[in-house]
């Protein structure tokens, strides 16, 4: 079987057509996830003026030294808190768009190696006789690399989740030794 003209012009245009499509999905996803931390971002530099605005309405209101210092532990946790919560948010943009991409760059790449596969059965159809054992090779050489490709991104994913959930740990962690560190903070102004 031989290459026409038009057979090589048909496949040159769907894998242009496919090419872009992929693009173009790869760079909405992209898009999509800059909008996400604008809006994060945006939403976050509100509450931090709002909220700069009424602890300084509240320091001014303050009679003495202790209510100015119990102003700021009790801003403290949740100071904490509202930067581990927009940690989290970046990580969780962060991480969809990943698995978009992922999931993207993997459907692009099954698209690719099944084009690729068809390529190679027509030419092994087309192989002289003899050439048994070379095409066996081939296509076993193929099915390792198609295997040790699977366990590696197998393996990457489980140490990525396992790096997120080492970070919660962390991030729970700040938190529960902030909140303790100011109610020892807040006795000790409480007795003094």
């Amino acid at each position: 079987m031989s290459v026409t003209p038009e057979k090589f012009a048909a496949a040159a245009k769907t894998n242009v057509e496919a090419s872009l499509s992929s693009a173009s999905a790869f760079v909405a996803t992209v898009f999509t996830a800059v909008e996400r931390v604008s809006t994060l971002n945006l939403a976050t530099a509100r509450t931090a003026f709002d909220e700069s605005v009424a602890f300084s309405k509240a320091v001014l209101a303050a009679k003495d030294p202790q209510a100015i210092a119990a102003l700021n532990l009790a801003a403290l946790t949740p100071s904490v808190e509202k930067s581990i919560a927009y940690g989290r948010s970046l990580s969780v943009i962060g991480t969809d768009t990943k698995e978009e991409l992922t999931k993207l760059v993997e459907a692009e790449a099954a698209v690719m190696g099944k084009n690729f596969d068809a390529s190679l059965e027509e030419l092994f159809k087309n192989a002289p006789a003899g050439s048994e054992a070379a095409v066996k090779a081939v296509k076993t050489a193929l099915a390792n690399a198609s295997n040790a490709y699977e366990g590696a991104t197998k393996a990457v994913k489980q140490v990525a989740a396992a790096a997120q959930a080492n970070v919660e740990k962390a991030a729970e962690a700040a938190v529960q030794n902030v909140e303790k560190g100011a109610k020892a903070a807040a006795s000790a102004l409480k007795v003094a």
